[in-house]
């Protein structure tokens, strides 16, 4: 079932919703304040008879909250909830569904807080939250959780974990404009996040950082990566041939804005790498030269290499089908 457009829209009551439910879409509906009408008993939408599995909500500038107690479905597994800009918590009790498995938010600028903990919601496998400036502090709990998909983009820059740690069963890590989160990551090893294969990182506020993974920690990359990617490092210099070891699975290495970057990871940690796209890093650039690159002989054998000045100036696209590179070239 969709809304979309209803200005009329205050509140819901949710009884007058069919019990077969199961998915519910709501979008610009400018008046709405909160989801659950608590001035009527809303038994159909707190008991196990209700079936809704998947609600999202967008652009409803007017949104607060969406319940005071939190039990909005038993079942539901998907909650996405976009450009509101007035949301400043989910559930008043600070409780998750129990059954949740999926939960998205993005553009919601005034919204503190999550959840409590996520001791309760232990299905949980998705959280991406972008643009979300106000959440300081991810709740308790995500260490024990079967979490497989974390990303963090553009929140606080002051946002971090509990002091449980990490969801060591992550699958899938973004992190942007968050150098607690980084730094904190770093502390505890990125190596432990044993079942890790695609690794995004964006350095904004890591001004500190000169090497990846940073050498005076001495900690490795987890075997299991297949895609790095690693954007907006304003420092860095050098790329850490020890924290490259063992991965013989990466097939995917991609670098961004990192203007002071010169090498990077010798050959031996590499030869596993299919693709390598390098953009807006002038140095990096200049080594990757055909032939007399000082980082030449550590990129010949890969298969397809990118590399570009920026999104108007593209550098070069080649793509060998022998260990021999094309020249680069100016297309302008």
């Amino acid at each position: 079932m969709r809304l979309n457009g209803c200005p009329g829209l205050v509140c819901l009551e949710m009884r007058n919703f069919p019990l077969a439910l199961k998915k519910l879409e709501i979008s610009k509906c400018e008046n709405l304040q909160y989801l659950v009408d608590e001035n009527v008993n809303n038994k159909s939408m707190s008991s196990n008879t209700c079936l809704l599995e998947h609600l999202e909500i967008m652009d409803c500038p007017s949104l607060i909250w969406l319940s005071s107690r939190g039990d909005i479905c038993n079942r539901l597994q998907h909650l996405e909830i976009g450009s509101c800009s007035k949301l400043s918590i989910l559930f008043v009790n600070a409780k998750l569904p129990a059954m949740l498995q999926q939960l998205v938010i993005w553009d919601c600028p005034v919204l503190e807080c999550i959840a409590q903990d996520f001791h309760e919601t232990l299905d949980l496998k998705s959280i991406k939250i972008f643009c979300a400036e106000n959440i300081k502090l991810l709740p308790r709990g995500l260490d024990i959780s079967s979490l497989r998909e974390l990303k963090v983009v553009y929140c606080s820059d002051d946002i971090s974990f509990q002091e449980e740690g990490f969801p060591t069963n992550l699958t899938s890590l973004e992190i942007s404009n968050a150098p607690r989160i980084y730094t904190s990551l770093v502390e505890w090893g990125f190596n432990r996040l044993t079942f890790l294969q695609e690794l995004k990182i964006s350095g904004e506020g890591c001004s500190n950082v000169v090497s990846f993974p940073e050498e005076r920690i001495g900690r490795m990359l987890p075997p299991s990566l297949t895609y790095i990617s690693i954007h907006k490092f304003e420092n860095l210099e050098y790329m850490c041939s020890k924290g490259f070891q063992h991965l013989t699975s990466l097939q995917k290495l991609f670098i961004v804005n990192c203007s002071k970057l010169t090498s990077l990871p010798e050959k031996d940690m590499l030869l596993s790498l299919e693709w390598l796209y390098i953009s807006n890093c002038p140095l990096l650039e200049e080594g990757c030269s055909r032939g007399k690159g000082r980082e030449w002989s550590k990129i010949a054998h890969i298969p397809f290499v990118q590399i570009e000045a920026d999104l108007d100036k593209r550098i070069g696209v080649e793509k060998a089908s022998t260990v021999m590179l094309s020249n680069v070239y100016d297309m302008e």
